[in-house]
């Protein structure tokens, strides 16, 4: 029986809407245009809890100018949660019909600790059978190790795998290790293209 697994922002997460994706770089008292390629560039070391919260926070800031304390970073925390906690429905409903139909879900992201526990906490968390994330794993996408670690915690071969990501280089990297990708455009995109996936005689 095959695994599917998903990632998260961008797929069960909704890109952050405007108002919310103007709240972090409006804290920070620095343009967006300035805030979010700083944000981005120095991302992966959280992601992969090399570095905390706090040396995150205080590294963004220093490099944009912006003065910084730990009361500022404590409300930059938790706007960033808050900023990928945007549900897209239409994802959530596809991930409960696959449940309900028995199908085995899996989740693999990359996001820091903070990012993964409010994830982790989300009523729909219990649909997937195992949660990964780069924080915990130190690893991120799209380094083969994730993959080959999530077949090992899947116990799963990656003929029996489907990974759905909304960023082509992740796909790319499942694709490399023998997984089958799915580049996610939208949930109804992914439930047709799964449903032939899934069909008897589907897929590979």
């Amino acid at each position: 029986m095959t695994w599917i697994v998903f990632d998260y922002a961008g797929v069960i997460s909704l890109s952050p809407p405007e108002d919310a994706g103007a709240l972090l770089p409006q804290t920070a008292g620095v343009p967006p245009e300035r805030f979010w390629p700083v944000y981005w560039a120095r991302r992966e070391p959280y992601d992969l809890a090399e570095v905390s919260a706090t040396e995150f926070w205080t590294d963004v800031c220093g490099r944009l100018g912006a003065p910084v304390d730990a009361d500022l970073i404590e409300v930059l925390v938790t706007l960033d949660v808050r900023t990928w906690g945007h549900v897209n429905r239409a994802t959530v409903g596809l991930l409960e019909d696959l449940a309900a139909a028995g199908g085995r879900l899996a989740l693999l992201s990359n996001a820091p600790v903070e990012l993964a526990r409010m994830v982790d906490a989300r009523p729909w968390a219990g649909l997937f059978r195992h949660r990964l994330f780069s924080a915990d794993l130190r690893l991120a996408k799209p380094d083969p190790e994730i993959y080959r670690t999530l077949l090992a915690r899947i116990e799963a071969g990656p003929e029996d795998v489907v990974f759905v990501d909304d960023r082509e280089e992740n796909v790319r990297g499942a694709e490399a290790v023998g997984i089958r990708g799915v580049l996610f455009g939208d949930a109804a995109g992914v439930r047709a293209e799964l449903s032939g996936l899934l069909a008897p005689g589907g897929g590979r």
